[in-house]
């Protein structure tokens, strides 16, 4: 018999195996049968409205992967884990323009892909399409994340001295202060509600699109309530006071906003007002920030990114010993091992104060016969 057909044997016995296992397990006998490609197409079609432009797009990526390995008519049945751990070994995880550019493989692509398929075969079992998810066991590879640079508070306070704009002074604030991403502090409207004084509160909220404002969507879509501190208040109060006239967003100068507004009205005439994202109401950003960081004299020992006073923000509070599902709730993050990194990244500062706690524990009156007694 030729490897072929032997191959082909084997797979339709593993799919008998399968239906009868089906059958022992309660699934009923009419069940429909899908196939991969019908699979993916009902998943994207049945999460439409959940997920974001770039979301889907990922997803498609890894779908078509996923078809590209498998064959489209492929039953998800007769995918064991065995085949989902081949699947993706043999991803090819450097992006094709980078190939010639000596770059190392990408580990998180490999989870990413690994992490669409197992919410991908998760559908399927929810649908009785499979019995068993063959991507559920397979772990997730240490992608190695790159060090990025921590700024204490007296290096924040440095770079606040070195922003003579007031507008950009309290950018980097609410990032600083309330852990905002860029997107999210950028697009913060000067109305009383995205910003409330009056209850020392930030509220992050989606927004749909209007013919002079862009529309807003928050990464998972996770809206939040956030406490602003009183050394931010005040920064804001500024910020406030010094808005220009026919500007709705408070961090944003008025000529900026009208470009801002050009190029939503472009977006608005070509239907393309899901394509617009976050990002396009500012730019120059990093490079701003990166002349102001050197300007505070500040030696970086990790990346220096403006997300960085995010993560700083994050750390502060983890070091703080604020628990770890409210730093969550008020960061806006929907996984908690995302969180519990910044309760690894302890200061050296925080280390000594440990210290100092374990020697008070364990101090002991000289002559009280406690430490070094011999009994």
């Amino acid at each position: 018999m030729s490897l072929e057909l032997n191959t082909l044997k084997k797979e339709a016995e593993r799919f008998i195996e399968q239906l009868q296992a089906d059958f022992d397990t309660g699934m009923p006998r009419d069940q429909k049968d899908t196939t991969l490609e019908e699979l993916c197409e009902k998943f994207l079609r049945t999460n439409d409205n959940k997920l974001m432009d770039g979301t889907k797009k990922l997803y498609c990526d890894s779908f078509k992967r996923l078809l590209d390995y498998f064959g489209p008519s492929t039953s998800p049945k007769i995918i064991a884990q065995e085949q989902a751990e081949e699947f993706l070994a043999q991803i090819d995880y450097i992006h094709p323009y980078l190939v010639n550019k000596a770059k190392e493989p990408s580990a998180s692509l490999r989870n990413r892909i690994c992490r669409n398929c197992h919410a991908l075969f998760n559908k399927a079992y929810d649908w009785h399409y499979i019995r068993t998810n063959p991507f559920s066991k397979i772990g997730q590879i240490d992608s190695g994340e790159q060090p990025w640079h921590y700024f204490k508070p007296e290096q924040f306070n440095s770079i606040i001295i070195k922003t003579n704009d007031i507008k950009t002074k309290g950018l980097y604030a609410v990032m600083y202060g309330c852990g905002l991403r860029l997107g999210e502090a950028i697009n913060l409207l000067d109305n009383g509600i995205d910003i409330d004084l009056g209850n020392n509160r930030i509220n992050i909220v989606n927004r749909t699109g209007t013919k002079d404002i862009p529309s807003f969507h928050i990464k998972d879509k996770q809206a939040r309530s956030v406490p602003i501190p009183n050394w931010l208040s005040k920064i804001l109060i500024e910020v406030k006071e010094q808005s220009e006239e026919g500007c709705p967003f408070l961090f944003l100068t008025k000529n900026r906003y009208e470009i801002v507004k050009k190029n939503w009205h472009r977006y608005r005439a070509a239907g393309r007002t899901s394509e617009w994202k976050n990002r396009n109401m500012a730019n120059n950003i990093l490079r701003d920030f990166k002349v102001r960081v050197r300007d505070a004299g500040i030696m970086a020992t990790g990346k220096v990114t403006i997300h960085c006073l995010r993560k700083s923000w994050a750390s502060n509070l983890a070091n703080a010993g604020v628990p770890a599902n409210t730093l969550m709730k008020m960061g806006g993050w929907s996984n908690i091992e995302t969180v519990l990194k910044y309760y690894l990244k302890s200061s050296d500062e925080n280390e000594k104060r440990a210290v100092r706690i374990l020697d008070r524990l364990m101090e002991v009156e000289v002559g009280s016969g406690f430490v070094g007694e011999e009994g």
